[in-house]
């Protein structure tokens, strides 16, 4: 039997009974009362009951009195259980309803609620529940959205309600919601309220609310007033800051505000009031009746209630059995928020923890979106779902540009929390673990720190074993080296001490001093401004990196003996004016390009390449050396100066071939023409061979063998003999005197001689031409049909032509040598269909001038005739064009003119062939990517 009930019931507060209860048995096991739901009813004035229904929480044997047994039990709500179960979890995607009903639905039959929440239902991408109870996190969540609830009893249990406007809180349950008000005197009987109290608390009289999203990455702020009236309050306003993600954009701030207002307005106007209306509920409304204050804002919404009855079972049959109450109520017309921290604890996560890495399938070991977020498992989470995207701090990022390295799959990574908000997570480092250990063995390898990745690949990627890139500073005493390597073709490039590093194990064999850049595969070097390779010393890198003082004294020297010798030469009628001039001017124009003139130091800008020379330097010596062949080849002059000697050996033949003219000048030692076993062969195909001696000829030889094939003359002093097919005259002004054992005359007899060897004709040589369009991959598009040509011969010749329909035209009647080709620009107009190479493209669409009709439709020429008509809608397509994709209208294309250098070789009369024949040739034409030019005409 029920003696006593003390309790209270709220609004987003679990109500409490306390039940008293009589029985005749001193000996129930309390174990078996544990959750037991009870009714109690109260007997309303009409005779109704109202039930009051809860689970035992609480049950206990107070005392025992003249055979009676006193007990007490504490009676709580079915949400109570939820205080049992503390949890880690994460919810993906869920809004706050689905979250609940996660949560209930591990409660079996005990959940019984009703959602009376309106409008969208927002997801939350995650939230977390951390180290709380269930009930702990639903409250908090309710809060901070700004529900409240309550509880509905019926005779088989109670109801849980959540809503998020108690301005739509039905009224008390009687046929009407008034309540009258009486003083001390009024009817005992009457439920009523017999003290009412209002009650003013100031408040601050403003919001304003603070956050920011990364993906519009800019502050947002919002402010708002109260509606309520204060009186002579000043206007102080609270400001909080949501942290990351609070909102999304500045409206949902605006409700943020609206919310965090309607929080503090709910504590400045209250009502307390005691009574003994049995009608009186949490979340109900009731009108105030017969209070001398009554106006039209007279109803009331009930926050909270504490109820107080009694029986009188032990009073004595003529006792009455009692009830009374107290209320907190607010004015119904405004809108009621629990308020953050209301019936909950805020959660904050605040130490560090790591987390796993983890991928989803077929996306390998780097699992990243366009943000470089990335997603983990955390050690307490039980679902291998794992997180939503997580961001990954850097010590550099912005502006596509930073520090990129993203955790892979399986690394162990250092996770915080922005503004302690567990569902905000943020990845601020990575640890190794003994899964996966550091790049480098250690202890052994402690000196070498740096960067190493690893190959990605279906298997792997973030396991040991595979290929890797790494950049490595090794410190070890008296041996640092610098090193970037991938094992890629084995390419590196080791700076300092170098000491092999492979795999895990890291430094292996010394392997030298220095630098060494290399590779297993293809190697180059480009400079487009001028290329040093130099021994030169600078010791500590002291002066400006082109610095090459002795380089250019040398240079300069090598001229300046090359100009000399050369007068001297044509002094000795050995060069002629001009030859090697030209050579001498060429080398002191490249000695001037390459030591420059002016430079702003101050600005990093040093007078040296002023032309895109590559200049090999060494104060020591310069070697080359290959098991093929050697091939030196200048478009214009090559020049070999030695301040020593010029040595040259073959091991077979030394092989010169000059198209006009060899001149040799010795100007001290002389020179020595020696063949050891074959002949020396001199000969002259077209003219003489003349040789001129200030002193001596002299011929030594087991036999001279003098032959003229018209006329042989030998003239010594004012002596002479010449000897012709008419005879021989001998003729001097002085002695002639003869020796011989003997003198015979006998009758005439003659000798013939050998043929000459013909002279030897060059051939005009051919010149194959194509002027094709090429796609950025070298995959040729169409050729330039009927586009004009101009080629300059060896000689100074002018050929001028036009290319067939496949960009193609042949060139007869070179002369042999360098020829330089120019070509016009592509004659046909852009806009026709037939400027279209064969390859599918997207056109611009822009809208024409009053007719709307995009230029991709109809005719392309009366489009482009169109345009003509409003030189705005011209500019608007020719940049539109610019940004053409796959090659669309390649004829905007074309660079206006190209050049290229041809070789030009023909054939001897004989038939012999010389390298570069036709047939042999390679084409010249312009085989290269075309660019799009700053500004197209159309």
């Amino acid at each position: 039997m029920v003696n006593r009930l003390n309790g209270t019931e709220y609004l987003s507060r679990d109500f409490a009974f306390k039940v008293e209860l009589l029985s005749d048995d001193a000996c129930i096991e309390l174990e078996a009362m544990h959750g037991k739901l009870l009714c109690i009813s109260l007997v309303q004035a009409d005779g109704r009951l109202r039930p009051f229904t809860g689970y035992v929480t609480s049950f206990k044997l107070v005392k025992t009195d003249g055979g009676v047994a006193f007990y007490e039990a504490v009676l709580k709500p079915w949400l109570a259980y939820t205080c049992l179960r503390r949890n880690n979890r994460l919810f993906h995607a869920q809004s706050l309803r689905e979250q609940a009903d996660t949560i209930f639905d591990d409660y079996g039959a005990l959940p019984a609620w009703e959602w009376k929440v309106g409008g969208e239902q927002p997801q939350l991408t995650m939230a977390t529940q951390w180290d709380e109870t269930d009930h702990n996190y639903l409250c908090r969540r309710w809060e901070a959205a700004g529900y409240s609830y309550w509880y509905e009893h019926s005779g088989d249990g109670h109801t849980l309600t959540v809503c998020d406007d108690t301005r739509a809180a039905e009224p008390i349950g009687r046929p009407s919601p008034g309540i009258r008000f009486h003083g001390a005197g009024g009817a005992v009987d009457e439920d009523a309220i017999g003290e009412w109290s209002p009650l003013r608390q100031w408040a601050s009289g403003q919001a304003a609310v603070s956050g920011f999203d990364f993906k519009s990455p800019r502050p947002i702020h919002a402010d708002t007033v109260t509606i309520a009236e204060q009186g002579d309050i000043p206007q102080l306003e609270v400001h909080s800051y949501e942290g990351h993600y609070g909102f999304k954009h500045q409206s949902g701030a605006y409700q943020l505000t609206r919310l965090r207002m309607e929080e503090i307005e709910a504590r400045g106007k209250l009502y307390e009031a005691q009574g003994n209306n049995r009608h009186v509920a949490p979340g109900k409304w009731f009108r105030l009746l017969g209070h001398f204050s009554e106006s039209e804002d007279s109803e009331f919404l009930i926050l909270e209630v504490h109820h107080e009855a009694s029986n009188n079972y032990l009073q004595g049959k003529d006792a009455r059995a009692e009830y009374k109450n107290r209320l907190l109520c607010q004015p119904k017309a405004l809108p009621w928020r629990p308020g953050r921290g209301f019936n909950s604890t805020d959660t904050r996560l605040l130490a560090l923890q790591t987390a796993i890495v983890v991928g989803r399938e077929g996306q390998g070991s780097l699992n990243v979106d366009q943000y470089g977020r990335i997603q983990v498992r955390f050690h307490w989470d039980r679902d291998e779902s794992g997180s939503c995207w997580v961001r990954v701090s850097s010590n550099w990022a912005g502006g596509e540009k930073g520090l990129s390295s993203h955790p892979r799959v399986g690394s162990e990574v250092i996770v915080q929390w922005l503004d302690g908000n567990p569902d905000h997570p943020i990845v601020t480092g990575s640890v190794y673990n003994q899964s996966y250990m550091p790049p480098w063995k250690l202890p052994e390898q402690r000196a070498l720190m740096g960067l190493r990745s690893r190959e990605l690949t279906a298997e792997g990627g973030n396991t040991p074993g595979g290929r890797s890139n790494h950049l490595v500073l090794d410190d070890t005493q008296g041996q640092i080296q610098a090193q970037i390597k991938s094992d890629h073709l084995a390419s590196q490039l080791s700076l300092g001490h170098i000491a092999r590093i492979e795999d895990n194990a890291g430094r292996k064999d010394a392997r030298g001093q220095g630098f060494e850049l290399r590779t297993d595969g293809i190697g180059a070097v480009r400079a487009q401004q001028g290329l040093l390779l130099s021994t030169e010393g600078r010791p500590n890198a002291r002066a400006h990196i082109t610095d090459m003082a002795e380089t250019v004294a040398r240079m300069a020297q090598g001229q300046e003996l090359h100009d000399s010798l050369s007068q001297t030469a044509q002094q000795a009628q050995a060069h002629q004016p001009g030859d090697q001039d030209q050579v001498a001017a060429a080398l002191q124009a490249q000695v001037d390009a390459i030591k420059g003139q002016g430079g702003t130091p101050a600005q990093g800008e040093f007078p040296e390449f002023k032309a895109a020379h590559l200049l090999l330097a060494s104060p020591a010596g310069i070697e080359t050396s290959t098991q093929g062949s050697t091939h030196l080849m200048s478009v214009e002059h090559t020049a070999l100066t030695s301040g020593g000697h010029t040595s040259l050996s073959a091991g077979k033949s030394l092989l010169v071939s000059v198209k006009e003219a060899v001149r040799m000048f010795a100007y001290k030692a002389g020179m020595k023409l020696v063949a050891a076993s074959a002949d020396i062969d001199i000969t002259a195909l077209k003219d003489s061979v003349n040789i001129l001696a200030k002193l001596n000829i002299t011929h030594t030889a087991n036999r001279i063998t003098i032959t003229a094939k018209e006329e042989v003359v030998i003239n010594g002093g004012t002596s002479f003999s010449r000897w012709n097919a008419s005879g021989i005259v001998h003729g001097t002004g002085g002695n002639w005197v003869q020796h011989a054992a003997h003198h015979s005359f006998v009758p005439a007899k003659s000798e013939g001689t050998p043929a000459l060897p013909q002279t030897v004709q060059l051939a005009p040589g051919q010149l194959d031409l194509y002027h094709q369009y090429v796609n950025l991959a070298g995959g040729k598009k169409g050729g330039i049909r009927q586009g004009d040509y101009t080629v300059v011969d060896a000689e100074g010749g002018v050929h001028q032509g036009t290319l067939d329909g496949n960009g193609f035209a042949s060139v007869a009647g070179l002369p042999m040598g360098m020829a330089t080709v120019s070509y016009g620009k592509d004659p046909r107009d852009p806009w026709d269909e037939d400027s279209y190479l064969g390859q599918d493209t997207e056109w611009p669409t822009v809208a024409l001038p009053e007719t709307g009709v995009d230029a991709a439709e109809g005719s392309l020429n009366g489009a482009a005739a169109r345009f003509g008509a409003a030189a705005q809608a011209v500019e608007q397509a020719a940049s539109a064009v610019q940004s053409l994709k796959n090659g669309g209208a390649q004829a905007l294309l074309a660079p206006v003119a190209q050049a290229g250098m041809a070789n030009v070789a023909g054939k001897l009369a004989s038939g012999a062939t010389v390298p570069g024949l036709p047939g042999s040739l390679s084409r010249i034409g312009a085989d290269v990517p075309p660019s799009i030019p700053k500004q197209s005409v159309i």
